[in-house]
């Protein structure tokens, strides 16, 4: 069920999004190539409780840049998720991460904490912050399960 499919233009993209359901916002961001149709299982089964948003981040799938000379970083990122939150939502909102997703999140709860009540890391990819050992650790069990 999508209540409603709309653009945002930001500084240097238009981004794509979708907004549904009723109740307090909950913000989806996808991580690596997943767009606003990557939750949407996860979505459906929210939209009882939550208004649920997600969208293309810049420059993929239904969101485009219109500069192409500036590429995206961590803080663009991060602000189209403040902007789009602002859009959608004056109140605090719930905020899920994955992957990638997850680390923009971060950087969205440090810059605006204002707008995020609950932030849900999931599986931020910040491999820089564990010590060598940790590090090489995680890419050990990762490759692990990779073979099988």
């Amino acid at each position: 069920m999508v209540d409603e499919e709309n653009t945002l233009e930001v500084r240097g993209a238009i981004l794509f999004y979708k907004v549904r359901g009723t109740g307090p916002v909950l913000l989806f961001i996808q991580g690596g190539a997943g767009d606003a149709d990557g939750s949407d299982r996860l979505a459906d089964g929210l939209v009882d409780a939550c208004t649920v948003v997600t969208y293309d981040r810049r420059g993929l799938s239904r969101s485009t840049l219109t500069d192409e000379t500036n590429h995206p970083t961590l803080e663009t990122h991060s602000e189209d998720a403040h902007h789009l939150l602002a859009k959608v939502t004056a109140d605090p909102a719930l905020v899920f991460g994955a992957s990638l997703g997850a680390v923009i999140a971060l950087d969205l709860t440090a810059r605006h904490p204002d707008q995020v009540q609950t932030l849900v890391a999931h599986e931020p990819a910040l491999l820089e912050l564990l010590s060598e050992a940790e590090r090489n650790g995680a890419l050990l069990s990762h490759a692990r399960v990779e073979e099988t």
